[in-house]
């Protein structure tokens, strides 16, 4: 699978079945998010991989949000965590939040093209992440991203709007939205650009 192949068949699915979680797809996933570009190669981002069922249930209890339910049935949760004091701090951009971001990318395509699904949340408490895994309070908890297989049944905890999701990818702004031409809210033009 090329990068755009694994660009354009990444989705947010909730309906996962388990994977296996071996040591060879941690250091696969980690090795490729390691590589991504950061701040003077700062690489700010700390990853902690998930799994086993203990462990997992012991996390389950960040899950603050129940339209998160479907995460449980993750077979591997990665908690994204960085601090300022890791990466540049020009001014007031704290570049650590962007590295963290290319972080996560690499390694969310790097488990579509593994056929994997690899879903980021905000819908977590920081707090009891940062005590259940023993997170230090100077580390800001970014995301924490859900691994699974995608299931072929529609998982039943699902709201209506996440099974409408499941069928079909939500749609994209288009490009005059958010791609501008040499000035900020001079659109480009999609239909010029295909």
């Amino acid at each position: 699978m090329d990068v755009l192949t694994a660009i354009e068949t990444r989705r947010a699915y909730r309906s996962l079945t388990p994977v296996d979680i071996t040591p060879e797809l941690i250091t696969d996933l980690a090795r490729c998010a390691q590589l991504a570009p950061s701040c003077n190669n700062n690489q700010p981002w700390r990853f902690i991989f998930v799994y086993g069922n203990e462990n997992l249930e012991k996390l389950h209890s960040a899950l603050n949000s129940p339209g998160n339910d479907w995460a449980k049935a993750a077979s591997l949760i990665v908690a994204v965590c960085s601090r300022k004091e890791d990466d540049c701090v020009i001014r007031d951009r704290e570049y650590h939040l962007f590295g963290d971001g290319l972080g996560v990318a690499f390694m969310v395509l790097r488990a579509t093209e593994l056929g994997l699904v690899a879903h980021p949340i905000a819908g977590y408490s920081p707090k009891k992440t940062r005590e259940i895994l023993g997170i230090p309070d100077d580390y800001q908890v970014i995301t924490l991203i859900n691994i699974g297989k995608h299931a072929e049944e529609i998982s039943p905890i699902l709201s209506p709007k996440q099974i409408e999701q499941e069928h079909a990818r939500p749609p994209r702004k288009p490009f005059g939205e958010f791609a501008f031409d040499n000035q900020f809210g001079r659109p480009i033009s999609e239909a010029e650009r295909a």
